[in-house]
């Protein structure tokens, strides 16, 4: 096995110990077939986290959601916790089955393979509980009376409120039936407070009906939501549109989302544009723009993230030759060290100082790695590989 392979299969095993320790306790020993075999048996959902190893939101979510302790303590009670990778061993023919198109998704589904509710995109520890309860009261045929009176032909706006609420808060396609709803009300409705809310709301990504709305009536909007709520919301947007771009590998629809940010000229919209890019550039192996992304994005940081300068280090360290270019990714890898003194960022470290020749260095980043790791009480098998490696070599 080569020393990267390993390391990496190392570092993640590391990482879900650390990740599940207080916080959600996922069954990855389990196929999906067993999942819904006990979620009949115990009467309780699955909750699935669809993710991708390219994907950055995922990795937030797993390194800053899932090991919440409050986020467990309810997880672990109600529901039967999953995740897969949407591009390895089962994760493709489940993406297919649920319509998993952007990364996260989040599935909670029943023993009978229905989906009761999804949440796409990076969720706060909040967000992520409000939707598992939201998911455990859902009223089984209560969406099926109202399909059936659309399809009787019931267009009553009145209705069409009703059932545009019940598509979305079940995850279900309401883009048809919102769009329908917009076109039969009068502008005096539509700007009805509560109308502007849930138009502001049902608005999820930059193709949907209710976009137009909110950027034609864009001043109505900052009066009755907030300034800075409504550029808050269009950000989000175009930022949504580039992760479904990532999940795609769509251009011109990444392309779009830089667009939209751009016009908006928001404060952060160019770090955000710097980020996304980057995770782009990684996505289609295009290390050349991947650096100057994040060179540019780090250059800009108002605050530093100990995990985010570690992940793009090791991306360095993984995918990158140029010296010069290791260099500076060493230096990142110390500082995430300096800001957070834990295993896997002197292992990140050890490994940027063996590739750059300091091999004196790279040996006592070993050791501190291993003694990080004994503390942590996570595996130390990767730092002691790499400091035999570098012992043996010297």
């Amino acid at each position: 096995m080569k020393k990267g392979t390993f390391i990496l299969l190392i570092l993640l095993s590391a990482f879900g110990i650390q990740s599940n320790a207080q916080g959600i306790i996922f069954e990855h020993d389990k196929t999906f077939e067993q999942l819904l075999a006990k979620a009949k048996q115990e009467n309780k959902l699955i909750f699935m986290d669809c993710y991708t190893t390219w994907c950055g939101p995922c990795k937030r979510l797993a390194a800053d959601v899932f090991p919440k302790e409050e986020v467990g303590n309810y997880f672990n009670a109600k529901f039967i916790n999953s995740k897969f990778d949407m591009e390895k061993g089962e994760g493709p023919s489940i993406a297919a089955e649920f319509g998993v198109r952007a990364y996260p998704t989040m599935l909670w589904i029943d023993g009978n393979r229905k989906v009761v509710n999804r949440l796409v995109g990076l969720a706060t520890p909040d967000l992520l509980v409000a939707t598992g309860k939201k998911s455990n009261n859902q009223l089984p045929g209560e969406l099926d009376a109202l399909k059936g009176k659309y399809d009787a032909g019931n267009r009553t706006p009145e209705f069409m409120k009703t059932y545009v609420e019940a598509l979305f808060n079940e995850g279900e396609n309401f883009e048809k039936a919102f769009s329908e709803l917009l076109k039969s009300l009068p502008e005096s409705e539509l700007q009805n407070p509560k109308m502007v809310k849930d138009i502001f709301t049902y608005t999820t990504h930059i193709a949907s009906p209710g976009l137009p709305y909110i950027l034609k009536n864009k001043e109505y909007y900052n009066q009755n939501l907030g300034a800075k709520v409504v550029e808050g919301k269009l950000n989000q947007l175009a930022e949504r549109s580039m992760n479904d771009a990532l999940s795609k590998n769509d251009k011109a629809l990444f392309d779009a989302g830089i667009k939209m940010l751009e016009s908006y000229n928001a404060a952060d919209s160019k770090q955000q544009i710097n980020k996304l890019s980057m995770e782009y550039a990684a996505r289609n192996n295009d290390w050349v723009s991947y650096d100057k992304f994040a060179t540019n994005y780090l250059k800009k940081a108002d605050k530093k993230d100990a995990y985010l300068l570690n992940d793009i280090a090791w991306n360095y360290y993984l995918n990158v030759s140029d010296k010069p270019l290791l260099k500076k990714a060493e230096k990142w890898a110390f500082e995430a060290v300096n800001l957070k003194n834990t295993s896997t960022n002197n292992l990140t470290y050890a490994y940027l100082l063996y590739k750059t020749g300091n091999i004196k260095e790279a040996i006592k980043a070993c050791d501190y790695a291993i003694l990080r790791a004994k503390e942590e009480r996570v595996p130390t098998v990767g730092a002691e590989e790499l400091k035999k490696i570098l012992v043996e070599g010297k």
